[in-house]
């Protein structure tokens, strides 16, 4: 028989030949059982891919030979989405945020990159894991374990997520995590998770609070940065350019030109103002000149602030030496001219205060609630701030009558702690630190322990206030506080770092 014959009964066709009935029935039949086949394969693969086991055992993530599972790296993951959330939320920019109603992998936050929401917040989360890592590793090897009080506080965190379960419908806790931090999430893994940030907190807290300086260390590091600790003092207003109707203008050139002489003409009415200021009431009269409703009350130009929060556009002109009181000049901005007077420069070389406080603030008043209604509004604002005095000249008067002690005024503070706003034992409060008249009553030259008060501030509500005492020189506060940082990233910097390892799992993962 010839070759061509034999293909003909196996089913091949010659160049010529066809399939017969029987061998199209059984392509039919083969076809349909590799799409069960695959269909089964990938049915199981999802449940797998799914299942807790996977997500709760098995690894997805590895750094430094510790292993991470998908529910460990979700609780990273969904941590950082949500904290960027929050972040982003309060700027009022939406622009910055990614449309909740998509999928993440399908909206691009790099468009240079071409990088993904998903991508974004898995890289966040993995550099997060990482910095957290060996930090975890030292804690271990230290023998570094968690205060009953930072126990205490899970336990608190752990009941305040339940009750966020409860208020959002939720049958239990379990969940609750699923829906927040994906499958595979319950509270035994959620409580894992939280004790190991509690861990990576509390023994960088450790070694943070390890270093000791002396004081000329402290001195040493302060002069180093005096540019930046130094309190500086000084007043200012913006004459502002005027505005350039953009309509009015087809050529693009004309119109950049048209804003560049309104700009030089407010540099020139600027320049005007400073030939005339000679001190600082002058300075008071000549910004109320230009705006006396902005400006009509002395203190509104005045700003105390430390060298590092002052910008760029007149901040190097107060910083510099020899710099002296009554210095006046004008700096360009985008928008006008900044008319700008010195004050002083203090290098912060006094005695901060101790003081134990309970605040009461009355209750915010919703002013929609009152639309078109001023006088309903200003009703509902004087009874909360009445409601607010009662409060606190309760509190005041129990406090009185049981000796006015620290102590009895840290109890009354726990006996009312629905009802007041804030309350403690406040460390080194530096001047300007609290409200002008907590900040007069506590830095009086006269004001010695054991002294005590009731005092209202219109911004902040009511104080009640007991002087505890002098506390440390604020430079020292703010030579400490920074050398710390300092000597905490230096001691972060030391420890090895490993690079995340991914595995297939966190790659199929549906983040």
């Amino acid at each position: 028989m010839s070759s061509s014959e034999n293909k003909k009964k196996r089913g091949f066709p010659g160049k010529k030949g066809r399939r017969n009935d029987t061998d199209k029935a059984w392509v039919t039949a083969r076809a349909a059982l590799i799409t069960v086949i695959v269909v089964a394969v990938l049915f199981l693969a999802s449940l797998f891919l799914n299942s807790n086991y996977l997500r709760q055992k098995m690894t997805a993530v590895t750094i430094d030979n510790v292993k991470y599972s998908l529910t460990d790296f979700n609780f990273y993951y969904k941590n950082m989405y949500l904290q960027y959330y929050q972040s982003m939320g309060n700027t009022g920019i939406n622009s910055l945020l990614p449309d909740t109603q998509k999928s993440l992998k399908s909206q691009i936050y790099d468009q240079e990159t071409g990088e993904t929401w998903a991508e974004f917040f898995t890289r966040t989360a993995l550099d997060q894991m990482k910095e957290d890592n060996r930090i975890y590793i030292e804690a271990q090897k230290a023998g570094f374990e968690l205060s009953e009080e930072d126990k205490q506080e899970i336990e608190r965190e752990i009941s305040n997520v339940l009750g966020m379960a409860v208020t959002y419908g939720y049958p239990d806790l379990d969940s609750y995590l699923r829906a927040v931090y994906g499958k595979g999430m319950n509270e035994t893994y959620f409580r894992k998770a939280t004790e190991r940030a509690y861990l990576v907190d509390a023994y960088t807290k450790y070694v943070r609070d390890a270093f000791v300086y002396t004081p000329e260390e402290l001195e040493a590091f302060y002069n180093e940065k005096k540019d930046s600790y130094d309190t500086f003092t000084y007043r200012y207003f913006l004459v502002k350019a005027d505005e350039v109707n953009e309509e009015d203008y087809e050529d693009e050139a004309a119109l950049e030109e048209a804003k560049k002489q309104a700009l030089a003409a407010a540099g020139a009415k600027a320049e005007a103002y400073v030939a005339a200021i000679t001190d600082e009431q002058s300075f008071i009269d000549k910004a109320r000149e230009y705006d006396a409703e902005l400006y009509k009350d002395d203190d509104a130009t005045l700003r105390v602030y430390k060298g590092e929060l002052l910008g760029a556009t007149y901040g190097d002109w107060l910083k510099e030496a020899g710099r002296s009181e009554g210095d006046v000049s004008a700096f360009e901005s985008t928008n006008g001219y900044y008319v700008v007077y010195f004050v002083s420069r203090s290098d912060n070389h006094y005695k901060t205060v101790d003081a134990q406080m309970i605040r009461i603030a009355p209750d915010e008043v919703n002013a929609n609630l009152y639309t078109d209604d001023q006088e309903g509004y200003d009703a509902a604002v004087a009874k909360a701030k009445e409601e607010a005095k009662e409060l606190a000249e309760k509190i005041n008067d129990e406090w009185l009558a049981a000796g006015a002690t620290q102590e009895k005024l840290s109890e009354l503070a726990e006996t009312y702690l629905a009802d007041i706003t804030e309350s403690g034992l406040t460390e080194n409060i530096y001047r300007k630190q609290m409200p002008d008249e907590v900040d007069a009553w506590l830095y009086d030259p006269e004001r010695k322990a054991g002294d005590h008060t009731l005092i209202y501030s219109e911004t902040m509500g009511y104080y009640i206030l007991y002087f505890a005492g002098p506390g440390e020189q604020y430079s020292d506060v703010l030579a400490d506080e920074g050398k710390r940082d300092t000597d905490l990233k230096s001691w972060k910097d030391s420890l090895p770092v490993a690079e995340p390892k991914t595995t297939w799992i966190l790659k199929l993962a549906n983040l």
